[in-house]
């Protein structure tokens, strides 16, 4: 990966959210230790890890709000390259900051924290990338292990494109969702496929295999 010279603010933005975590936590170090004793530090660590999950998740919705991440191909010398590597990693160590607070019933709030759209009763058991660029319909489910990733590194270049899961889709365990790939109501991608770029899948269709294949069409009249 060719670096850009955006690249050096990366690390300082990170650094400088995890401060002020640090900062705040500080402030009530003296009543943890007051009521807790000997033990405080384990919540002190703790209180840190959540403070940083979401202070990380507000950076960077502030930041989006200013600088969309947009769907596009990009070389690494430019700009939004460099943008996307800032999300990625702030969004790695924000979401692996908040993991002792977040079983699977809780993940589509941290999804929704870091900018996805996601309908009510959805299940995330699976990974998502790039939460802003995905939407999740009501009662959609994500398997086990499966992967929902709206970027792709190919031929030295960035691409970034947004992935969209319509209403009570299933997705299975192990599955991989590329980007550009859209799902309809109802619609099945069975457990182990590989959904390439750019595959529609209309309402209630099955899909599965890798590369993946239509098994089933629409069971609407």
């Amino acid at each position: 990966m060719k670096p850009n010279s955006l690249d050096v603010l990366i690390f300082p933005f990170i650094i400088g959210v995890a401060l002020i975590s640090l900062l705040l936590i500080a402030l009530v170090v003296p009543l943890t230790k007051a009521w807790l004793g000997d033990y405080h530090p384990v919540v002190d660590i703790l209180l840190f890890l959540l403070c940083f999950g979401i202070l990380s998740a507000l950076s960077m919705r502030i930041v989006l709000a200013i600088w969309p991440l947009r769907p596009g191909k990009y070389s690494w010398d430019e700009a939004h390259a460099s943008y996307w590597k800032l999300f990625a990693l702030t969004y790695m160590f924000g979401r692996g900051a908040l993991l002792p607070f977040t079983p699977d019933l809780c993940k589509p709030l941290v999804a929704r924290l870091f900018g996805a759209k996601i309908g009510k009763g959805a299940a995330m058991a699976g990974h998502i990338n790039e939460p802003p660029l995905i939407s999740m319909g009501d009662y959609a489910i994500l398997g086990q292990y499966s992967v929902v990733t709206p970027h792709a590194i190919t031929s030295g270049r960035i691409i970034l494109d947004s992935i969209k899961i319509g209403n009570r889709v299933t997705i299975g365990v192990s599955s991989v969702i590329m980007p550009g790939v859209e799902i309809g109501d109802g619609a099945m991608v069975l457990p182990n496929s590989f959904v390439p770029m750019n595959t529609k899948i209309m309402a209630g269709e099955i899909w599965g295999g890798s590369p993946i294949a239509k098994i089933r069409g629409s069971s609407n009249p």
